[in-house]
């Protein structure tokens, strides 16, 4: 797109700089597979796999199954499955089941939460945590003792 030369010499896209808009799911889309993003997120749909990226707004409408993995997580909707974020807020009507890692969690009363929390000091996406999870992670393998496939995991998901 256009290019602007700064300060050093070097050439700075503008298309790879973040944007404060985010991609928007609504609550009329169903999904069978995973969402990656460098980007913000805001869903209301449903989801069978797994989302990532920089910050996530999952709507009262919005449900996840599978693994949620950014910086950023508000949760208003449902989450079945691993959540690990830097910072997650639970609000008052949301229901989450699985396990949350953190470094910072705020729940409000109200919030339904049967799961297991984990505190961590620095959550990274491309840290690999395979005690509590059963999920893929970028790299292709699984924690599960069903078979290191991908495609696998994503029938285990489907069928659970």
């Amino acid at each position: 797109m256009f290019r602007k030369n700064n300060k050093n010499g070097s050439i700075k896209s503008a298309a790879h700089k973040k944007e404060a808009i985010p991609s928007i799911v609504t609550q009329d889309f169903n999904i069978l597979g995973n969402i990656v993003s460098d980007g913000n997120i805001d869903f209301d749909g449903i989801i069978n796999g797994n989302i990532r990226c920089e910050t996530l707004v999952i709507r009262a409408n919005g449900q996840v199954k599978g693994e949620v993995v950014a910086e950023n997580v508000q949760v208003y909707g449902t989450v079945k499955g691993l959540i690990r974020a830097k910072n997650i807020q639970l609000f008052a009507d949301c229901n989450v089941e699985g396990i949350i890692m953190h470094e910072t969690l705020s729940i409000e009363d109200g919030a339904n939460v049967d799961g297991k929390f984990k505190r961590t000091d620095k959550i990274k996406p491309e840290e690999e945590d395979t005690s509590d999870s059963d999920f893929i992670f970028d790299d292709g393998s699984s924690s599960s003792s069903e078979g290191s496939h991908p495609m696998m995991e994503n029938i285990r998901l489907i069928r659970s």
